[in-house]
């Protein structure tokens, strides 16, 4: 399932756009919730130009860039493991950012927004943790986790494949943090995807949430 991409002019208009990341490739994969996943070898400084800073992070070895789209005041990258692709993964890291958002929406707000629209998506139910405050670079920020125990997979139809059809729903979850810079918002998520799981014990908890992000980090905001 692909979302079509809309300005983010508003609260819950901007939520929307957020959701394309983690719905833009709906293949099945056979993977299980485990962030226990290798992620061998040395990371490198990854650095983006967004809007008028420079966002950095860390990108694990074995992962590659598989989309990138600027328009309309968003800016979005994302990265998948060299073996997968949009289409069909099952970790992902996305980066967004909205331009001029900074002023109207805190980071927290902005991720309570997207809670609930990501209600909409998700056939199953909603999980999501608060994790708290956070600064990068001097830049307020907000983190949490969010996920879904049965994601849909619905594919519409193409002309490569001219006939719509669903297939097994797979379950979603993913850590967020959200940092307001100088005036832009920024997003960047970890996700993964695999088996459906139960709301009360799922595979991404405050507990084990520093062990899964913790190849991508520091983030850094100039």
């Amino acid at each position: 399932m692909k979302l079509a991409l809309c300005s983010p002019i508003g609260l819950f208009q901007g939520a929307s756009v957020l959701l394309l990341c983690s719905l833009i490739g709906s293949e099945p994969v056979q993977a299980t919730l485990d962030i226990a996943r290798s992620e061998s070898g040395a990371a490198h400084t990854h650095v983006l130009p967004v809007f008028g800073q420079q966002l950095g992070f860390n990108l694990p070895a074995g992962w590659k860039q598989a989309y990138h789209e600027e328009q309309a005041g968003m800016f979005m990258a994302e990265y998948v493991p060299e073996q997968e692709a949009l289409t069909q993964w099952s970790a992902l890291f996305c980066v967004q950012g909205f331009k001029d958002m900074a002023e109207s929406i805190s980071p927290e707000r902005f991720l309570d927004a997207m809670a609930q629209t990501y209600k909409s998506t998700c056939d199953g139910e909603v999980v999501y943790q608060k994790l708290g405050d956070t600064e990068v670079d001097g830049h307020e920020g907000f983190k949490a986790i969010l996920g879904c125990t049965a994601m849909p997979n619905i594919h519409n139809a193409t002309q490569v494949n001219p006939k719509a059809y669903a297939s097994i729903p797979q379950g979603e979850i993913g850590y967020y943090t959200v940092v307001s810079g100088n005036k832009d918002l920024y997003l960047l998520h970890k996700s993964m995807r695999g088996a459906v799981f139960s709301a009360d014990k799922p595979p991404l908890q405050a507990d084990n949430s520093q062990d899964f992000i913790s190849a991508l980090v520091p983030f850094s905001l100039k």
